[in-house]
Order: structure tokens, then sequence, then C-alpha cells
């Protein structure tokens, strides 16, 4: 029997320092030093119990801490404190407070035993990110049913429709989709009406019956079918391609049809699949490799399926269950406004309504091909609001360092624009689109014969043009990658090294993944035989056969090398990409990388470049990281490797089907597709226009014209990354070894003032950079064109709130609440956009009146230069004829 709790006093807590309510003991229970035993966990109170053990596991905890000694206990903080030295996502506080629990008994002070073991206690038993605790068990029962009939049922078909979903709105800017944490609301109810509806009907199988109707729906096998799903909504990543080689205002090739598709998509997946086997040494079993984009999945998961008990949370009481469907009603029914009825509240740029032709104005405030840098009111549109940043899952020092990223580039783009660099100032200044000399959409079927550059006709026409935006995006791509490559391969050595050896011990010896593991998901995962890393071999292998047939026969004019080149670049670059996907939750891809490579070799070569930024930039590196992804988040709710290989392997397979079909009804009868103006939003903004672009600058023009006539800036864009990554190194190396030594020595030298105003001004600003990331800067000054900064303030917003002042000050509703609350505002839009397109947007119904025609009625909607177009010519830059 649990002791009863005591009475209540302030004192410090585990934060230090502050005060909160604690336990008040008879003083001969109190563990003296003559080593009078008695219970750490009554120390602990209820609040703080809470946020330790959300999910109800606090006499676990309990039991833990009681039973951990002192000795363990300053092992496992030691040991913690040196393994997470360099861990981005490792609370501040928490380290902190271990640092000073290593100093003993006497520097700490009060309440030093019971934290030492709370301490240890996370770390070997639960989990230091709140995040992570939020939605872990820390038990398992490996007898749950897991691989039922029912359960892939309902994965392979809501895969199906999510599917659809991903594919169909994919061309949509900005798009709309269905991830996994939705899909776990519409399944839930599907699974218990089978529940209810099914007899329990079966067959034994190798000793294990397998029912239709194996009892309850259980948290394992909703956690499994949603796996099914998430790995099918990644079946777009050749769309592009395809996209861009067939639609008449690209390419418009004729042999592009739908068994081209079709081979395409599947080998392009299952080479993804294979390389995950390579990535997930190092994004998986690692316990830094935290992925917190997939925390609001796991979330929902629990508050569907587990029972929550009555409990009080700051006046809340309600489930996490109800407050999803208040939320998803409410934003499906809210979102008509934003989506349909009056659009200028999704595209809000209400400060350019003031002065509409005014250039200046749209070009700092306007949403649409301004920046939109001073605008702090930007959109009431969730999905624009969130479609920069997971701004409920992201961790906020991410967001945060990436936003003031972004105003950096929006800076640059400035200083292009207005000193007119390579003709900048006649384009609109923010685009993703490609322009003729005449500030016309380019279009390449007017210099392009059988595929090929054709000289005489490019001369008379014009080369391509882009916008002081997309420059700065190139360029930044150019900058990024040296950096981070260099960063964290120097940062995070440690761990990538030590996954490099395990990698190489699972094939040469046949160690195993979970083997000396110190986190307790590895250890319960241990007890389920992994996948043979030959299983993942024979995937890619396979792939690579279909991709060589592929090329063969069809006229791509592509060279077979091609294939193993990008495969090359990917076993180097993926990983330290792939881990950086894992600590900050943004997922990127190899595109700019690739394209300069296959620009230098293959230059004139459009479908070369296509066929290698597909391959090169999403079909391992990305989609293999996606995959990587639910790896992860079956470890964390300890679903059999196996059993996540099968389904991933069955699903790709069955929906490779559904989306090339999607592709073509998209296609064929979606009316005015990538084109600017299409009603529904169908501009291809993110997706076949900046693709289309990459492939004049690099495809059909090549690096080399590139690199030294056209834009010879970017050429040395990989030296500055290397230099910005080799000075952070520096000096975040010694920096914190030298600086406070600076600091001394100018106090003695310096007047009081004048120390007074550097300790107010300089030093601060030179001690955030000993722990600013450099390569989130450069991800946010890259990610512009289409995308400007009315997407990423609302971002911010919402981040600041919920993943920075809501875990400090409201953690246990946060636990709660905020996974829930991202999914059902997300859920909300998909269910809504569907239901908008289908009845007023496939045949348009366009609703005319001011409060949907006002956000592009001035400069921002038409996106004009500053300079006008000389009129005796008809065009700028330089005479026909003389074009490098």
């Amino acid at each position: 029997m649990q002791p009863p709790r005591p009475t209540v006093e302030i004192a410090e807590d585990l934060d230090g320092g502050t005060t909160r309510r604690v336990s008040s003991h008879d003083p001969e229970k109190i563990q003296s030093s003559a080593g009078t035993t008695q219970r750490f966990s009554e120390q602990i109170p209820h609040e703080m119990l809470e946020e330790l053990a959300p999910n109800g596991e606090g006499d676990y905890i309990c039991e833990k801490v009681d039973n951990m000694t002192e000795e363990e206990a300053i092992a496992i903080v030691q040991e913690s404190v040196r393994f997470h030295a360099d861990d981005w996502n490792f609370p501040s506080e928490m380290r902190e407070r271990m640092e000073r629990l290593l100093e003993g008994p006497k520097a700490y002070g009060e309440f030093y035993d019971r934290d030492l073991r709370i301490d240890a206690t996370l770390m070997r038993y639960s989990s230091p990110y709140p995040g992570v605790r939020a939605v872990q068990e820390l038990k398992d029962d490996p007898t749950v049913p897991i691989e039922t009939i029912r359960a892939y049922f309902l994965g392979v078909a809501w895969a199906v429709i999510g599917t659809f979903m991903s594919t169909f709105f994919n061309s949509r800017f900005p798009s709309i989709g269905l991830s996994g944490s939705v899909i776990q609301i519409l399944l839930f109810p599907c699974a218990k009406l089978l529940e209810r509806l099914l007899p329990d009907w079966g067959i034994t199988v190798f000793g294990v019956r397998h029912s239709l109707n194996p009892g309850p729906w259980t948290f394992k096998e909703q956690m499994f079918a949603t796996i099914c799903y998430n790995i099918a909504i990644y079946t777009t990543n050749s769309y592009g391609m395809i996209l861009v080689q067939r639609m008449p205002v690209y390419y418009g090739l004729k042999f592009v049809n739908f068994g081209y598709q079709l081979m395409l998509t599947l080998f392009v997946q299952l080479m993804g699949m294979g390389f995950a086997g390579y990535l997930r040494r190092f994004s998986v079993y690692p316990v830094k490799a935290l992925w917190p984009t997939i925390l609001p999945t796991i979330a929902m998961n629990r508050a569907l399926t587990r029972p929550e008990p009555k409990e009080n949370i700051y006046g809340w009481t309600i489930s996490r269950y109800r407050f999803f469907y208040i939320c998803c009603l409410s934003m499906a029914v809210y979102y008509w406004l934003p989506g349909y009825l009056f659009t200028a509240l999704s595209t809000f740029n209400w400060m350019t309504w003031i002065a509409p032709n005014s250039v200046v104005l749209s070009l700092l405030t306007g949403s649409i091909t301004g920046l939109g840098l001073l605008n702090p009111i930007t959109t009431f549109d969730w999905n624009v609001a969130t479609s920069s940043y997971a701004a409920l899952s992201q961790p906020f020092f991410v967001t945060c360092t990436m936003y003031f990223g972004g105003i950096l580039g929006g800076l640059i783009i400035l200083g292009i624009y207005y000193k007119n660099m390579n003709y900048t100032a006649f384009l609109p200044i923010n685009s993703s689109s490609a322009f003729a000399n005449d500030g016309t959409p380019y279009q390449v079927q007017n210099v392009v014969v059988d595929n090929q550059l054709d000289q005489t006709k490019y001369q008379n026409y014009s080369p391509p043009f882009y916008s002081a935006g997309y420059i700065l995006t190139v360029g930044a791509n150019f900058c990024f990658y040296p950096v981070y490559f260099l960063y964290i391969m120097v940062n995070q050595w440690k761990t990538i090294g030590q996954a490099y050896v395990d990698f190489y011990h699972g094939l040469r010896y046949g160690k195993g993944n979970h083997d000396d593991a110190m986190d307790v998901h590895s250890r319960l995962m241990a007890q389920y035989p992994d996948v043979p890393d030959w299983w993942f071999l024979i995937i890619l292998v396979g792939a690579i056969v279909v991709s060589v047939i592929f090329l063969k026969i069809y006229p791509l004019d592509t060279p077979v090398w091609l294939v193993f080149l990008v495969i090359g670049i990917n076993l180097v670059f993926a990983v330290p990409l792939s881990f950086l996907s894992a600590t900050t939750g943004t997922n990127l891809g190899l595109g700019a990388l690739v394209q300069v490579i296959t620009g230098f070799l293959l230059p004139g070569n459009t479908n070369a470049f296509l066929f290698a930024q597909t391959l090169g930039s999403w079909a391992l590196a990305g989609y293999g990281d996606n995959m990587v992804q639910d790896l992860k988040m079956g470890h964390y709710v300890r679903i059999p490797p196996r059993a996540v290989f099968r389904s991933q392997i069955g699903t790709i397979i069955m929906t490779v089907f559904v989306a090339v079909g999607t592709q073509d009804f998209i296609m064929n009868n979606v009316k005015g597709l990538c084109t600017p103006n299409q009603p529904s939003r169908f501009t291809c903004a993110n997706d076949g226009n900046p693709l289309y672009a990459s492939s004049l600058m690099w495809g059909l023009l090549g690096s080399d014209r590139m690199f030294n006539s056209l834009y010879p800036l970017f050429k040395w864009c990989f030296l500055m990354g290397t230099c910005i990554a080799l000075a952070f190194l520096f000096g975040q190396t010694y920096g914190p070894r030298y600086l406070p030594g600076v600091k001394e020595r100018l106090r003695q030298r310096l007047s009081r003032r004048t120390f007074a105003m550097l300790d107010r001004t300089l030093f601060p600003f030179v001690a955030s950079l000993l722990w600013l990331n450099p390569i989130l800067v450069i991800q946010g000054v890259q990610h512009w064109a289409p995308s400007n900064m009315s997407y990423k303030t609302p971002g911010f917003i919402l981040s600041y709130v919920f993943m920075c002042w809501m875990p400090k000050h409201r953690l246990a509703w946060w636990e709660k609440y905020n996974y829930v609350l991202s999914a059902a505002l997300t859920a909300g839009v998909a269910i809504s956009g569907l239901i908008i397109f289908f009845a007023v947007g496939y045949n348009p119904k366009k609703l005319q009146w001011w409060g949907n025609t006002v956000s592009g009625a001035g400069v921002d909607g038409r996106g004009t230069g500053i300079l006008e177009i000389p009129k005796e010519r008809g065009y700028f830059g330089p005479e026909k004829g003389t074009f490098p």
C-alpha cells in the first residue's frame, strides 16, 4: 500500500531556485548522514509527478526513484552529462541541474538526494525530453495483437485515401494533406465499427491464430495501421518530374504515359526503402534522434485508444478525444471563410490595401509576390500559418533560429533587388518561376529541338532570368551543404561515428541494433527480432535493376552511370542530413548538390537532370528519411521492426498504382493546372515551377554556363558555406575556453562605463553565437521563393506560445493537449479543403466580391518590377545574339 500523501509546504524544486508545493515529512523519515532509509518519492509533489509521468506511470517512476542508489545515480548522471553535451534538444535547465548535482550535496543544497535520483531515473527508465515523456510508455506487453487482418485492412484502405489526397493536392500552394495524426482520428471509429461487427473467425498459421476480430482494438493495432498509411503519403516523390515532363506549359513530352509514370514511381519508392536500411542506424536507434514531428501522431494514438483518468489541469477536464473532435469540427466549419467565402483572410496582405499601386509597400509587406517583412498579422488560415514550420511540434529554438534567418534572407533579397543584380529589378522580387527577357514566363519550347538546346533559337529568344528571391534560395542551397556536412559531422561525430561502427559490426558480425543500449526504448525493443540488413540490400539492388531497365526502354538520353553516381552522393551526404531531420524536425533533400553535379557532367540534357533530381534528392535521402521516421515511430511504441517492414513494402506496392492514377486524373482534368491564376490554387508554385526553373538553369544551360557566365556568384557559395561552418566550429569550440578571460581583461583595461555598455550589447551577442546553430540560420535564409515572411510570422508566433511559453508555464496542459490540438486543426483543414474543392472548385464557381479580390488587386498580385522594360528594345539584358 502506498503511504498517505503528506502535508504541503513551499520549497525549492527540480528547476532550482523557484518555489513549489512539496511534501512535508516527519524529520525522523528524512535521510540523514547516518544513512536512515526513506522513500525519496514522498518528496515529489503531485504537480512535479504529473510532469515526470504524464501518462499515469507515476508509481513506476516512484519505485525506480526509491530503488536507485546514490552510487548508481551518480554514474548515470555523469554518463548522461557527457553523452548529451552536444545534444541540441536536451533541456538546458536539466543539464545545468545535473552539472550542479555532480558538484555534491553541499554545493547543490536541499533535495540533493531526491533530484539526483529523479534525473538518473529519467535518463535510465524514462526520457529527459518532455515531448517524448508526453507520448511514451515505459512498459511493454509483447502479447498485444498488432498485425491483425483488420489492422492491415484499415491501414491499406486509408493509405489509398491518403495517397489520393497527398497526390491530388501536391500542386496546390499551399498544399493540403492528411498527416498520420489526422488519419488516426478517421481510422479509429472505423476500427471500433469492425470490432463490433466482425465475427471471431480465423485461421492458424505456424501455431499463431489470425482472427478477423481478436477482441478490443488495441493501441498497437492503431499505431500499426497508422504506419501503414504514413509511408504511403510520400508516393508523390516522382510527381514533380512527371509533371514537368508531361505538362504543355513545361516540356510537353509525349512519351510520358501511364506505364512510364508507374515504372518510375515504383523504383523510386523501393530504392528509398532500400536506402532506409542504411540510414536507420544513424537516425532511429540513437536516443538523440528525437524526431519531434512524429510525437503528435503518437500522442493522438494514446488519446484515442487509452482510457484517461479524470483530472483537472488548470481548470481543464475535457478528454483529449472530445477535445479533438470539437476543435476539428470547428476548424472544418471555419475554414470555409479563408478557403472560399473570404479568401483575403488567407492572404491577409492588408497593408497593401492602403495603397494598392505602391510598389515599395507591395515589395516590403506583400504576401503574394512581396516579402511580407513588415506585416505582423499575415493570415487567419491555419494551413498558411503552419506551412513553413511545424509550429506545435518543432522545437522552438529551431523555429526561432530559422525565422530570424528568414529575416536576414529578406534583407539580402532587398539588396540584390535594389542593386539590380542579374536584372532582378525588372521582375517580381520573390517568385519561383523562370522569366524571359520581356518579363513573360519562360517558354522552353522556343529554344529546344529534340530535347536539346538549339543555339540559334536560344540567341533569338532569351536566357532564363530569375527573381531575387529565387537567386537567394539557390545560392543559400549551395552554401547549406558544406555548413551542414561539416558542422554535424564534427559536432555529432561521437554519435555518428559509433553508428558507422555498429553498421559495420552488424554487417560483419551480426551485432544487434540494441546491444549496449542505455535508453529504455531500445532495451524494450531488444526482445523483438530486427530486420537483417540484407533484406534492405535486396530491395535496393532490385530497384537499381529496374531503374537501369527504365533508362534503356525510354528515350531519356540518360547514361546508366548516373544511377550509381547519385547513390554514391547519398551514401556520403544523407547521413548528416538524416540526423539533422531527426534532431530538428526539418526535412531537406540533396537537390541543389545533385543539380550542380549533373549540370556539369551532362549539360543541355534536361531529362537527365530531372532524373537525377528525382532519384538523388528525394528517392534516397528524402524518401529514405521518411521511412526511417516511421521506423522511429514503431521504435517508440514497440511495434516489431519486421512488422513495420512488411507493412511498408506491401503498402508501397499497392499505393503506387493509386498515386499514378491520381496523377493522370489531375493532369488531364484540372483546368489551368500550373498557371498563375488557377482558381483553386493549383499553380504548381511549390513543385512544378521551381523544378522547371532549376531544369532550365542546370539541365538545359548547364552548370558551367550558370557558374561562369550567367550567375558567377553561385560558385563562391560553397566556399562561403565552408568558411561559415569553420568559423562557428572554431568559435564554439574555443570560445567558452578563452572568452571569459578576454572579458575579464577588458574589464580591467576599459572604463567602467565603456565596459558596462559592452556588457549590455556586444558580450550578449557574442555569447549567443556560442549556442547558435548555423545550419538552421542557413535553412531560414534559403526558405524563400515562393514562400515569404507572410508564411513564417504566424508560425513563429504559434511556436513561441505552444513550444516555449506553454511548456514553461503550463507543462501539464501542454503534455495533454498540445499535440491533439495540432492534429485536430490540421484534420479540420484537410476535410474542409477536400469538400470545398469538389463542391465549388472542380468546376469552378467563382465568388466575386471585394473580400475575394482585394488581395490580388494591386501590385502585390500583379508581381511587377521596380524597373520598366525598355520600350524601344522590348526586352532587358544583353543584346540578342550575344547571350552567354
